[in-house]
């Protein structure tokens, strides 16, 4: 009996040694089919990036993608798919849309030049659509070296944001790369494969404020051209009298009287500069000054005058509203602009030679009449001036200079001349005057 069993026994042992290796066989058998089906999986791109032109949400705009191909293969057929997650199911980011794509492109170092074209409809594994885009090209050579490729599209638009709920929104783009330029992936076509990322962004707005600008200084100076450089700030404005010297009948005394002469070698200057886009004005009114008739003009303070055209008084007549020269023994008293001296602006070009400046000057107050022509009427000069000038008395404001733009540094150089008559009584005269500049923004 035992005998017996132990045969049984031996028997059970060799049918589950034969129902094992039968059972392998057909777990090995289901496996072959799934090696063998000639879709071998694509390698990985390597470097590869998406570089796009504008971070804005929903806005018109290129994606540039750069890669390092990560075998020596051909590449002509590329497709690009968005989606909102690197990896698994894919699902389009809202807004984003490569259905207008346009082709830019290529970038970097391509061992073969031919480029690329967007296909709108594409086939077999690139079917194109708003997230799916689709490029290719007949080019059969093999890409190969560690060279970074790329390739920009134009028109593309970007992301709206929602699918993050919020405008900083990151999306992906899973690139492929295909050995056929109709994106045939099986027999070894799929050649690449890889995610790159990106973001949408909220812009950053930047605000300053420019304030309004005027610096106006007025003063006297020695410069007596338009070739040396004016004061660069109002602390190089220290005076504020221009002195005539003598008066003589035998000559008419003009700014800047020598110190040889009497005077004090100045000349009257205003120098303005501002951003009013419209321009400005210069205007000066006569200060009127104590005592009766023509308190506006060249007088000693205080002294009863005479009204109408007198030599007699202590007043001396002011030449008046229209520009007229001085003769030696004729009572007068003027102002004129003998030029305007732009040495040291450096806003934009300013010649007074060259006719390049914004400061011009009041016909009634242009000593010579001319735009480019400095007045050189200096110290005591026997005879008739050369330049012409004018004074309201009345103490209204005269616009004497004006631009029609903004202004840097350009000043006015202001020559005063006098001249008594031989019955012009002795005294200390005065005139004094208020100079305004009105800037239009």
């Amino acid at each position: 009996m035992w005998q017996y069993h132990r045969e049984k026994l031996a028997e059970m042992r060799r049918a589950l040694t034969v129902l094992s290796a039968a059972v392998f066989l057909i777990s090995a058998t289901g496996i072959l089919p799934l090696i063998d089906s000639g879709s071998a999986a694509a390698s990985t791109i390597t470097s590869r990036s998406l570089t796009i032109g504008s971070a804005q949400t929903s806005v018109v705009t290129t994606y540039n993608f750069s890669f390092v191909p990560s075998t020596t293969a051909a590449i002509q057929g590329l497709k690009f798919q968005a989606c909102t997650t690197a990896l698994g199911s894919c699902t389009a980011p809202a807004g984003l849309s490569f259905s207008s794509t346009t082709w830019g492109s290529r970038t970097g170092t391509w061992s073969q030049a031919t480029d690329f074209s967007v296909d709108l409809t594409g086939g077999n594994d690139c079917t194109a659509s708003a997230s799916v885009l689709c490029a290719k090209r007949t080019a059969a050579g093999n890409e190969s070296g560690s060279s970074v490729r790329g390739v920009t599209f134009g028109t593309i638009t970007n992301p709206n944001g929602s699918s993050c709920a919020t405008v900083n929104c990151t999306f992906f783009v899973r690139i492929s790369t295909y050995n056929n330029n109709t994106w045939t992936a099986t027999s070894g076509g799929l050649v690449d494969s890889g995610t790159v990322a990106s973001s949408t962004s909220q812009s950053l707005t930047v605000n300053a404020t420019i304030q309004e600008q005027l610096i106006f200084c007025v003063g006297a100076t020695t410069i007596d051209d338009v070739t040396t450089s004016n004061p660069g700030a109002c602390s190089g404005f220290s005076g504020t009298s221009v002195s005539l010297g003598p008066l003589s009948t035998s000559s008419v005394s003009v700014s800047p009287v020598l110190s040889a002469n009497g005077g004090d070698n100045n000349n009257g200057i205003a120098q303005i500069s501002t951003n009013a886009t419209n321009g400005a004005t210069v205007s000066y009114d006569a200060i009127q000054q104590s005592g009766t008739n023509h308190q506006g003009t060249l007088r000693v303070p205080g002294a009863s005058c005479n009204s109408g055209t007198v030599n007699s008084d202590q007043c001396v007549n002011a030449i008046g509203t229209t520009k007229a020269t001085l003769s030696p023994g004729v009572e007068a008293f003027g102002m004129a602009i003998a030029g305007v001296n732009c040495v040291g602006t450096t806003a934009y070009t300013c010649s007074y030679a060259g006719n390049s400046y914004n400061l011009r000057k009041s016909t009634n107050y242009d000593a010579t009449g001319s735009a480019t022509t400095y007045d050189s009427d200096a110290g005591s000069v026997a005879g008739t001036t050369s330049g012409s000038y004018a004074w309201d008395e009345s103490g209204s404001a005269a616009t004497i200079a004006s631009s029609s733009t903004v202004l840097d540094r350009e000043a006015l150089i202001l020559k005063f001349a006098a001249s008594p008559n031989i019955v012009t009584p002795a005294g200390s005269y005065t005139a004094k005057a208020d100079f305004v500049a009105t800037p239009t923004f």
